[in-house]
């Protein structure tokens, strides 16, 4: 990117999704704000590009936003963002396809960071594992262990809460009360609704 008619060429192909990027850490109006701040950054560090554009952009944009978070004092739940993101755009994005159940959200929200962020870049961001490495400011084989660590942690976080579910909704059918002998009592006190009575009740 030695010059401005260049570097404008690359800002067409890339802010799509480098404003995806951003919205995905960052309620819209500030990702709006963070991306002319990451394409000032990056024209002033272009002698410094090494490789493809876009996962250079990334890390300027996940530092950028870092900074943005920092300024507004406070952190955002990943569930916000990501249904927000959903409401603004027509389609979803190619890469959502990989996690978009709403559970596997709300489970990423209660990870650690740096395994969300994993996770993240790999599944939302569809980038691969050595471009990923490149944006979280890691070596390609830390990021790889870094990457399976977090997927065992969702996929029992998941199991774990599905479980619950299946707890939860076994706990429902006894206290309704299903079929034909079914006994509603031991929580109520009642008798099975085919149960008789004491004295011929």
């Amino acid at each position: 990117m030695d010059d401005w008619q260049e570097f404008e060429e690359v800002y067409r192909e890339t802010s799509v999704p480098v404003l995806r990027f951003l919205r995905r850490r960052l309620p819209a109006q500030l990702a709006e704000d963070a991306l002319s701040e990451v394409y000032l950054t990056a024209w002033r560090k272009r002698h410094d590009v090494r490789g493809e554009y876009l996962p250079w952009l990334y890390g300027i944009a996940r530092l950028v936003g870092a900074n943005v978070l920092r300024s507004a004092g406070r952190s955002y739940r990943l569930r916000e963002l990501m249904l927000a993101a959903a409401e603004d755009r027509p389609e979803p994005a190619a890469e959502d396809g990989a996690m978009d159940r709403i559970t596997a959200v709300e489970v990423l929200d209660r990870m650690p960071e740096k395994d969300r962020e994993a996770l993240i870049l790999v599944s939302w961001d569809g980038l691969g594992t050595r471009q990923a490495a490149r944006v979280a400011g890691c070596g390609v084989a830390a990021f790889s262990v870094r990457l399976h660590r977090a997927r065992r942690r969702l996929e029992a976080l998941l199991t774990e809460d599905e479980g619950n579910e299946t707890e939860r909704g076994s706990d429902d059918e006894y206290e309704r009360g299903t079929g034909e002998g079914t006994t509603l009592g031991t929580r109520s006190g009642r008798r099975g609704i085919h149960g008789s009575g004491p004295s011929g009740a």
